[in-house]
């Protein structure tokens, strides 16, 4: 469905899931790296229980059918070729602190100055702005914050995590078809649009 259109994914584990749909449904989606590999890699378990960036189960779970490519964005030359990258693109996710692309000329406003049709999805705990926007995260706290962590265990105990981190699934799985909806907009418009995910929203 999505084989004429490329992504460019330069999300952490916040944003992963929804990159790995938009290439399960075809499109190109480049994972974007920075040098030394994304942090995601770090992460288990690891296939023979060896922890090294290439064994990360997690890694290949959430990063099938992407090809890569390694950028320092924060160097002007990485900057350049992901302006490049853009050109070509109908899809650029990210899921980093709100601001932090813009320090080097790379958020939604810029970028379509480049590509006026580019569909900019970012995915934050809670959102690009408001009160909660700079506050720190983790899975147990978008799960607190967004009210599921209170249903789980029983109800003579506290609350109890799920093993596996539900937060920035939800977040990529609503970012995914807010994406898909900001595409068929596109097709009317030719014009594209930043999609701002909240993940203590979804």
């Amino acid at each position: 469905m999505l084989e004429p259109y490329r992504v460019l994914d330069l999300t952490t584990e916040r944003g992963l899931l929804c990159g790995q749909i938009l290439a399960d449904l075809g499109a190109d989606v480049i994972k974007v790296e920075p040098p030394g590999g994304a942090s995601a890699r770090k992460l288990g378990p690891f296939y023979q229980d060896k922890p090294t960036p290439e064994n990360s189960l997690y890694w290949w779970a959430y990063n099938r059918n992407k090809r890569g490519i390694t950028l320092d964005v924060e160097q002007a030359k990485g900057q350049q070729v992901l302006r490049d990258l853009v050109k070509t693109a109908k899809f650029f996710i990210e899921s980093e602190n709100p601001g932090t692309l813009e320090k080097y000329g790379l958020g939604y406003e810029e970028l379509a100055t480049i590509n006026p049709e580019l569909i900019y999805i970012s995915i934050t705990p809670f959102g690009q702005d408001g009160p909660k926007a700079s506050y720190a995260d983790s899975d147990l706290v978008i799960l607190a914050c967004s009210g599921p962590l209170v249903i789980t265990g029983d109800e003579d105990r506290p609350p109890v995590r799920l093993s596996v981190p539900q937060g920035y699934l939800h977040a990529s799985a609503a970012a995914a078809p807010a994406a898909l909806i900001a595409l068929h907009e596109s097709h009317r418009s030719r014009k594209g649009q930043h999609i701002d995910i909240s993940a203590q929203q979804a």
